[in-house]
């Protein structure tokens, strides 16, 4: 009679089990990280629409003497002429990990001289949860600053 001997180790059918499952959480990780990237390349170019709509508009205030609105809404940022021959209203709308706080409406106005209002803002990403992005509209000519305050 052949003595089967007990060593330690692990079986066919453990190592097929653990190897599955390591695989399918490696699969996981790997459909989540392009994604994870296009939410941070969407907020980047978010920032860079609203740069370019901003300067816009306080070229456009200063030029042709226009009083511009900034509407900082939950959802979005309305930009729109005071005047009726303005140019029509831009709307950039945030992306769905940016979030504004509070909740409520703000509105900025670029005076004629393309000066600013003062104003505070705060929006939240949901891909950086401890990182409050600070929005402040200063004095000066079309003057503003992004800043990444932890909170």
């Amino acid at each position: 009679m052949i003595r089967q001997s007990r060593r330690p180790g692990f079986t066919l059918i453990e190592t097929v089990i653990t190897l599955g499952l390591l695989a399918s959480l490696l699969v996981l990780v790997v459909n989540r990280l392009p994604t994870h990237q296009r939410q941070f390349n969407t907020e980047r170019a978010f920032w860079d629409k609203f740069q370019t709509v901003w300067q816009e508009r306080v070229y456009l205030a200063s030029a042709y003497g226009e009083l511009q609105q900034v509407s900082f809404n939950e959802h979005d940022i309305v930009f729109k002429s005071k005047t009726s021959t303005g140019p029509p209203t831009v709307t950039v709308t945030l992306p769905t990990t940016l979030k504004k706080t509070p909740a409520q409406t703000r509105i900025v106005h670029i005076q004629k001289n393309g000066h600013p209002t003062l104003a505070g803002i705060l929006y939240r990403s949901t891909l950086q949860p401890r990182i409050l992005y600070k929005l402040s509209v200063e004095m000066g000519w079309g003057a503003y600053e992004i800043r990444e305050v932890r909170v």
